[in-house]
C-alpha cells in the first residue's frame, strides 16, 4: 500500500510528465530535453536532486552515442574545451551545494529562458575558435554543468556555426556533452549529494524519458521542422519564466 501511494503521489506523476515531455522534445529536435526538465524537476525535488536526475539521463545517452562519435571528432578543437570544463565542473558543483536552493532554481530558470531566446534568434558564436576561446567556453560549460547539468547548451551555441559538416559538429557535441555529463555526475557522487532517494527517482524518470525519446523521433516525423522547433523553444521559454518567478 505504501509503494502504491508513492507511485501515485503528485511528485511521481509530475516526474513522469516531465520525463515524457522532455523525451519528446529531445527525440524530435535533438536538443532541449535537459534544459526543459531541470527547472521543473527543481520545483518538484529541489536543484540537487534535479541535477542528479538530468545527469543520470545524460549518462544513458552518452553510452548510446559516444562510440559512433569518437572516430569523427575534431580532437584538436575540442580537447582544450573538454579539459578545462573538467577542471571547472567541481566549482559549479560547489555552488550548487552551498547556495540557497531557491536562488539556484531561479538562476537555472533564467539561464533556460536566455538559452531559449538565444536559440530563437539563431544567435551563436561567430568569432575565432582558438584554444583560448575554447578554454573559456569550457570553463563556462563546466561551471554550468556543475550547477545545473546543462553546460552542453553553452558548447552547442559555440560550435553550431563553426562551418564544419553537421556530422562532425554532432560528433564533437556528443563527446563534449558526454564528458561534461560524466564529470558532473562523478563530482556530485563524490560530494555525497546523490542520495538513496535519488536512485528511486531515477527509476521513475529514466525509463519514461528514454522511451519518449524514441516516441518523439517517430511521432513527429510528419511535422514541419520549423514549426516544431518554434513550439519547443517557446515551451522552453515558458518553463524558464515559470522557474524564475515561481
Amino acid at each position: 500500500m505504501e509503494l502504491a501511494s508513492v507511485l501515485l503521489s503528485p511528485q511521481t506523476i509530475a516526474t513522469l510528465a516531465v520525463g515524457l515531455i522532455a523525451g519528446l522534445i529531445r527525440g524530435y529536435t535533438g536538443f532541449g530535453g535537459a534544459i526543459f526538465a531541470i527547472p521543473l524537476l527543481s520545483l518538484i525535488y529541489g536543484p540537487t536532486s534535479a541535477v542528479a536526475l538530468v545527469l543520470a539521463a545524460g549518462l544513458v545517452g552518452t553510452a548510446q552515442l559516444m562510440p559512433g562519435a569518437l572516430p569523427m571528432a575534431t580532437w584538436r578543437q575540442i580537447v582544450p574545451l573538454v579539459l578545462v570544463s573538467l577542471v571547472f565542473t567541481p566549482l559549479g558543483t560547489w555552488v550548487l551545494l552551498t547556495t540557497d536552493p531557491d536562488y539556484v532554481r531561479r538562476g537555472l530558470g533564467l539561464f533556460v529562458l536566455v538559452a531559449a531566446v538565444t536559440m530563437m534568434r539563431d544567435w551563436s558564436w561567430q568569432g575565432p575558435r582558438t584554444p583560448l576561446i575554447s578554454g573559456i567556453v569550457g570553463a563556462v560549460s563546466g561551471i554550468v554543468t556543475g550547477i545545473g547539468g546543462i553546460g552542453g547548451s553553452v558548447a552547442t551555441l559555440y560550435l553550431i556555426s563553426s562551418g564544419q559538416p553537421v556530422k562532425v559538429i554532432r560528433a564533437n557535441l556528443i563527446i563534449i556533452i558526454g564528458a561534461l555529463t560524466i564529470a558532473g555526475f562523478v563530482y556530485l557522487l563524490l560530494a555525497g549529494a546523490i542520495l538513496f532517494d535519488d536512485l528511486f527517482k531515477m527509476l521513475i524518470y529514466l525509463p519514461t524519458y528514454m522511451a519518449f525519446i524514441w516516441v518523439g523521433a517517430r511521432i513527429f516525423r510528419g511535422t514541419s521542422d520549423a514549426l516544431y522547433r518554434q513550439v519547443a523553444l517557446w515551451l522552453l521559454a515558458a518553463v524558464g519564466i515559470i522557474a524564475t518567478i515561481w
